[in-house]
């Protein structure tokens, strides 16, 4: 029995000690990753600040896994991948091409340098790349697809999540968000009024936003047919105008106001509730979805009246682009 006992905790400590080992190999081997945590859509939205030129700078961590310090200087090379995206894409929607993430044009983005840069010493490095928002229809989905090139010099995460990173550009100004839009009544004529929970509005520029009329959402095939665009004044009126010059949905407008305010959360100094208000009516007409024996459009008239309400909860010690909100 001494002899099983003995055979038994040899073989025990033999197989502790090449785990042990194999966990040693797993700790201290440096690799390297990027800090893109991605969201429930696959993705990972930036908020940018839409600047007056168009263009602002994001960083994106480089990170050096390891229970050690690294001990070289690296130079880290990134590249776009529309491979990987193009294939997210066919496995998340399938035939609905319309709802594809589009592969941001070269003309939106400027590496600045072609590596980032990771001292010996430091676990983390920057990896800046210039946005140029001017331009940029948020009709669509954008997506920067990154990932870490091959080289000799080091070694990438083997995990896909940490390896690459898919930046959803999302650029905001002081107007564009989510707001409330139960407030906001529509009427289909000789109906009783309707309303839906919310508006989203996106950038056009600095001072400009555009959201889709009545009721038409985000995942709308003929979307791009009820663009409105809303340019907000100093004197608080707003310019609203149809984004298709053809104004092919007859968009008609009312008087289109607003008001922005703010106020100090009661409990937390560092808090501020900041409040916009948008006081709208207009009218169009839906013309996509029904047609006649012939093939010709029904238009079928839609009437808006009411209020589109957004709060932000802004925190004054973290900057923008980390607030915990939807911009």
């Amino acid at each position: 029995m001494k002899k099983y006992i003995t055979y038994f905790t040899l073989a025990l400590t033999l197989a502790l000690g090449a785990c042990n080992n194999e966990f040693n190999e797993e700790v201290y081997q440096h690799v390297i990753g990027l800090k893109s945590v991605l969201n429930s859509e696959g993705t990972t939205n930036i908020y940018l600040r839409y600047e007056p030129n168009g263009k602002t700078i994001y960083n994106l961590p480089v990170i050096v896994g390891g229970s050690t310090v690294n001990g070289q200087d690296l130079d880290v090379r990134l590249a776009v991948d529309p491979d990987t995206l193009a294939v997210m894409n066919e496995e998340r929607y399938k035939l609905r091409e319309d709802l594809y993430y589009k592969l941001l044009g070269e003309e939106h983005y400027t590496f600045v340098s072609p590596t980032c840069h990771i001292p010996a010493g430091e676990s983390v490095g920057l990896f800046d790349i210039e946005f140029n928002f001017t331009d940029l229809d948020l009709r669509e989905k954008w997506v920067l697809p990154l990932t870490i090139v091959d080289d000799p010099s080091y070694t990438p995460n083997p995990r896909k999540n940490y390896r690459k990173a898919f930046l959803r550009v999302m650029p905001f100004n002081d107007y564009s968000g989510s707001y409330g839009a139960s407030t906001m009544n529509l009427t289909i004529e000789g109906t009783d009024p309707t309303t839906v929970s919310t508006r989203t509005f996106y950038v056009v520029d600095e001072n400009t936003c555009f959201f889709y009329a009545g009721a038409v959402s985000e995942d709308y095939i003929n979307r791009e047919k009820y663009k409105v665009n809303v340019r907000f004044n100093e004197d608080g009126t707003l310019t609203v105008t149809p984004a298709d010059p053809a104004n092919e949905m007859g968009l008609s407008v009312g008087d289109c106001t607003y008001t922005t305010s703010s106020k100090e959360d009661e409990a937390d100094p560092n808090i501020v509730h900041e409040y916009t208000t948008l006081n709208m009516t207009y009218s169009y007409n839906n013309f996509t979805d029904h047609h006649d024996q012939n093939g010709d459009p029904i238009l079928i008239n839609y009437s808006a009246k009411g209020y589109y309400t957004m709060e932000r909860r802004i925190n004054t010690l973290i900057p923008d682009r980390d607030q915990a909100i939807q911009w």
